[in-house]
């Protein structure tokens, strides 16, 4: 027997001071040991039952549910609580049934997103005016792009909640493809090799590399390595908000997807030249991931929902 399960456990006095109704909830999940279900079980929606979920989380001081690798599980904590809500809910057994009371909405929340620059720029601003009225208890932090890799390490290690990137799903990372563009290969719009881009002129010229796009900058040089060809990497810039000044006043080219090319401002109001590369290159596309622990995160799922549903609105017709 777990010596954790038969000691003391420190979530039971948070545990007899709750609504009983959270805690009809929580005996059914301890069993399901799935959300779905419970809420199915009770009676309640499944959005009802997430924000339940994630308010017994916040009294008992313990997630409750976690990653079991095919399923979930429950956690030491949650399995200890099992007898002592047993008991306690049959000392409220008196409770009427009926229609069930909204839940308290829990403390502010926030979500953790990570995206490359741009698109970050363009979708921010739509989806916190849109989550300030629908969801108003939600904060929102964008993190620090470094790349495909960090980012799908990041969601493994809890560090984030959803990422807008190019990696692939996984047997932990869930998720769907939510914009598939072509790549093109971008400089100013007279230069010299914008009237006919072969491969010998492309490879003439300097390359501006984004360093934080590592997917798409693998696959061009393996597809360069495989003819026995190599770029030249005149420089490499960390984001991509820094390339359209540096491509309209130089001799530079690069290659990225179409929705990474910024659109004309007033800060650069000439548009860059975005031509078919001479290699065939399909864009990597653009996921929504966010890990299975998040399956039945009522605050993480309705902010993918809005973001998925902004980049869709903001970029497919470009």
């Amino acid at each position: 027997m777990n010596s954790a399960a038969s000691s003391p456990s420190p979530a039971l006095p948070a545990l007899a001071a709750m609504d009983p109704r959270l805690l009809r909830l929580l005996d059914a999940i301890l069993d399901e040991v799935h959300l779905a279900r419970a809420a199915a079980r009770v009676g309640w929606s499944l959005p009802a039952a997430a924000s339940a979920l994630e308010r017994c989380r916040q009294l008992l001081r313990d997630p409750l549910l976690e990653d079991g690798g095919q399923q979930m599980r429950l956690t030491v904590t949650a399995q200890a609580l099992r007898e002592p809500l047993r008991q306690i809910l049959d000392g409220t057994a008196a409770v009427q049934d009926g229609p069930v009371a909204p839940i308290p909405s829990p403390a502010a929340r926030r979500v953790r997103i990570l995206m490359p620059d741009y698109p970050a720029q363009v979708v921010a601003q739509p989806l916190y005016t849109e989550l300030r009225t629908t969801a108003p208890a939600l904060d929102l932090e964008f993190q620090t792009w470094q790349g495909d890799a960090d980012a799908a390490a990041r969601l493994e290690h809890e560090q984030t909640d959803l990422v807008l990137g190019a990696s692939a799903p996984t047997n932990t990372l869930r998720g769907q493809e939510v914009l598939r563009e072509r790549c093109v290969a971008v400089m100013r719009r007279d230069h010299p090799a914008a009237h006919q881009l072969t491969m010998a002129r492309w490879l003439g010229y300097p390359h501006l590399q984004v360093g934080s796009h590592d997917t798409l900058n693998r696959m061009i040089d393996q597809q360069l390595a495989m003819q026995g060809l190599r770029r030249r990497i005149g420089m490499v810039v960390p984001n991509f908000l820094m390339a359209p000044a540096l491509l309209q006043g130089s001799d530079l080219i690069a290659v990225m997807p179409m929705h990474c090319v910024p659109a004309a401002t007033a800060a650069h109001p000439v548009a860059l030249a975005c031509l078919r590369p001479p290699l065939p290159l399909d864009a990597p596309p653009l996921r929504l991931l966010r890990h299975r622990r998040h399956a039945d995160d009522a605050a993480v799922g309705q902010v993918a929902q809005a973001l998925e549903r902004i980049v869709r609105q903001r970029f497919d017709l470009r």
